[in-house]
């Protein structure tokens, strides 16, 4: 009854402040190391006051949650191929029922995933309402970086560190969900992981595969950006003018694959490329899950990245127009049959500016 209490007062606090803050609750819990330990120490968790330091910073991870968090990734399957995921069921009981029990399963999952290199850390479950949408932001600090934990006999108390905070309060890992629907929704959340200024392969594995049970989710916007500027690369690399043929077409006919669920591979098989031009590009993606991932094919995305395709000849002349208008742009016609390799490129046009720009 008390805490049912306790939450409801924070509820109306929160809304008190003008409803530009909608969180509903935050619970923590100190998470020791144990992974391949034959038990799990027990762990203390605590409610974290609406109010003061501390929540001034869980507020601020909160709120940047919906702009700084742009890794996607998404629950997984059962291994049956059904939509069961012990994370999210765990997560689902926490913002049905929302109590230090329902948060200490996830806190306890945590520290069967977490390595003693992981460290100890606190975990913070900060629940809340935005608009429609339920929303909840889960991040892991680790101890000594923004907060001072004390452990009790069954409590967990908190006293926020500002000379500490100011120094390392941005160190943290964090995932947020959100949706309308506690059913059919949140399977799919965006990650951040602060801690090593993380680039979307570099997501500590344990937190996102193990932990959360997920896996990197590939948008089109990214799994074509990726493309093209693998593509980028490898032409600009190689030397074998078959391989620079062979990228300069496919960035020409690329476009042509708007909206099409493709990956890595499947451009490359697609375009049906030479042995030495498929490893030229697949060099610049050498992680194989990388280049399986699929991804719906955004032709502006693509053009954006490799808007111009250039040749350079022989002859020191260096043609550029536009990747999907190249082809037009340029006629291509083979000279001294004998001699492979040796085109003519012939175009019509006005002058329209002239620039004269030193050598490289």
């Amino acid at each position: 009854m008390a805490e049912q209490a306790a939450a409801k007062g924070r509820f109306f606090c929160t809304y008190f402040r003008g409803n530009s803050v909608p969180i509903q609750s935050i619970y923590t819990y100190l998470v020791y190391p144990g992974k391949g330990a034959d038990e799990i120490d027990a762990i203390n968790g605590s409610v974290v006051p609406l109010q003061g330091k501390l929540f001034d910073l869980l507020e601020e991870v909160y709120l940047r949650s919906d702009n700084e968090y742009t890794i996607d990734i998404a629950f997984s399957l059962g291994a049956d191929g059904t939509q069961r995921n012990p994370c999210r069921a765990l997560l689902i009981n926490h913002l049905t029922n929302g109590t230090i029990d329902t948060g200490r399963l996830l806190a306890e999952r945590l520290a069967q995933h977490t390595t003693k290199r992981s460290g100890l850390g606190l975990l913070f479950l900060v629940a809340g309402q935005d608009g429609q949408n339920r929303k909840i932001v889960v991040s892991r600090f680790p101890a000594h970086s923004a907060v001072l934990a004390e452990t009790e006999a069954a409590t967990l108390t908190l006293a926020f560190l500002e000379r500490v905070f100011m120094r390392n309060a941005y160190s943290y890992k964090a995932v947020v969900y959100q949706h309308t629907s506690l059913t059919n929704g949140f399977w799919t959340g965006r990650a951040i992981d602060k801690q090593i200024e993380s680039r979307e392969r570099e997501v500590s594995q344990y937190w996102i595969n193990d932990f959360l049970d997920s896996a990197l989710r590939t948008t089109p916007t990214r799994g074509t950006r990726r493309l093209a500027l693998a593509l980028k690369a490898a032409v600009s690399k190689a030397k074998d003018v078959t391989v620079k043929s062979e990228i300069a077409s496919a960035v020409t006919l690329g476009p042509g694959m708007q909206g099409q669920t493709t990956s890595v591979n499947g451009f490359l098989d697609h375009f049906h490329f030479s042995e030495p031009t498929r490893n030229a590009i697949l060099a610049e993606i050498k992680d194989p899950t990388i280049q399986a991932e699929n991804f719906v094919f955004d032709a502006p995305v693509f053009t954006e990245q490799v808007p111009y395709r250039t040749v350079e000849l022989s002859s020191g002349a260096v043609l550029t127009a536009p990747s999907a208008d190249f082809d037009e742009v340029f006629t291509k016609e083979p000279v001294h049959a004998e001699v492979d390799g040796e085109y003519k490129y012939s175009t019509i046009g006005s002058v329209v500016t002239e620039k004269i720009a030193r050598s490289k």
